[in-house]
């Protein structure tokens, strides 16, 4: 599929006015070339945010916990996949180094820079059926991004300025949920946000067990519930589990942010949303049987098998379980087996 072939069609939408992407004579079309860009838009943007917010939580922790944990600053280069990428360029995982990898490094797809700048881009092909406030919202977090971006080398400035990138990114999710037309467009977007979160918690728990269920050694055990709370606030479920329990735990924490189905961090509730905007789209069904693939492994999943030492091997299946489902909507409506970028 060529970027100027059509994703989806609507016999009975009104004429429009012509607009870049889009075809409007006769029925109206969606590009293959904007369904992707919506659809990396939204992943960017969950990885920006789920970034920043990594990054917040992984400085408190460092500070709150005694030097004698050991707690360094190599699980966040693990949690976001750019081990390989930093090691390259790079000897030491220091908090300047690591930090700086991960807020503005260009090179790096998973920094907050280059996510930004991937998100202005991605939404910039969009830009006719973006709303005029959410595209306002969008240039202000990316020159705030471009501008500011050193503030979060330093400690006294880095949690301020952490902070200022999720609101803004939150915003901007916010606008564009209440404001665009729940379309085509906007289910792309959408299906890009939730399999991002998805496969950003599978992550965080994968990387994180070591410390979390105590194999990082005894120094670690008395402030388990410690780590468990950091790794629920970065990927911003505290509140909602705090309402369901009443203390951290390895079985309560896993089973929450796996199957909770009321949670929107969980990995059920994202697969769920994503499968329920699939189901609108044309030609769904190889995408919706992945998605369907990976609910069944959720249902499977013995929560204190995992804790006894399977949590690695289940999360690597699910992530390939996830990922089968961007390959399934990269083949289905963008013409390519992988997307444009991971």
């Amino acid at each position: 599929m060529t970027d100027l072939e059509t994703v989806t069609t609507h016999e009975d939408a009104p004429p429009l006015a012509p607009t870049p992407g889009f075809v409007t004579e006769g029925p109206f079309v969606l590009l293959s070339r904007v369904a992707e860009s919506a659809y990396w838009a939204g992943r960017y943007l969950e990885r920006a945010e789920t970034t920043a917010r990594l990054l917040r939580c992984h400085t408190d922790l460092f500070l709150d916990l005694p030097k004698s944990v050991g707690l360094g600053w190599w699980p966040l280069l693990a949690v976001l996949g750019t081990g390989e990428q930093f090691g390259r360029n790079h000897r030491h995982a220091t908090e300047e180094i690591v930090v700086g990898h991960l807020a503005c490094d260009r090179r790096a797809d998973c920094s907050i820079m280059s996510s930004i700048a991937a998100v202005h881009e991605n939404l910039r092909v969009t830009r006719p059926v973006m709303p005029a406030e959410a595209a306002e919202v969008l240039n202000e977090l990316h020159r705030h991004v471009d501008g500011t971006v050193e503030q979060a080398l330093e400690r006294p400035t880095r949690i301020e300025w952490l902070t200022g990138v999720i609101r803004r990114c939150q915003t901007l999710n916010g606008l564009l949920l209440d404001t665009m037309s729940h379309d085509d467009c906007f289910s792309f977007f959408t299906i890009g946000r939730q399999l991002e979160r998805a496969d950003m918690t599978t992550r965080v728990l994968d990387v994180q067990a070591g410390v979390l269920m105590g194999r990082g050694g005894d120094q670690v055990e008395p402030f388990a519930d410690v780590c468990w709370a950091s790794a629920l606030r970065s990927l911003n479920a505290f509140d909602s589990f705090r309402r369901r329990h009443t203390g951290t735990s390895a079985e309560t924490t896993l089973a929450f942010l796996l199957r909770d189905p009321q949670c929107p961090r969980s990995v059920e509730a994202c697969i769920t949303e994503a499968s329920r905007r699939l189901l609108e789209l044309p030609n769904h069904e190889d995408a919706m049987a992945a998605g369907a693939a990976v609910e069944a492994l959720l249902t499977h999943s013995d929560i204190d098998a995992l804790i006894d030492g399977g949590l690695h091997d289940r999360v690597d299946v699910l992530q390939r379980a996830i990922g089968a489902i961007h390959d399934a909507v990269a083949r289905t409506w963008f013409g390519n087996a992988a997307g444009a970028a991971a």
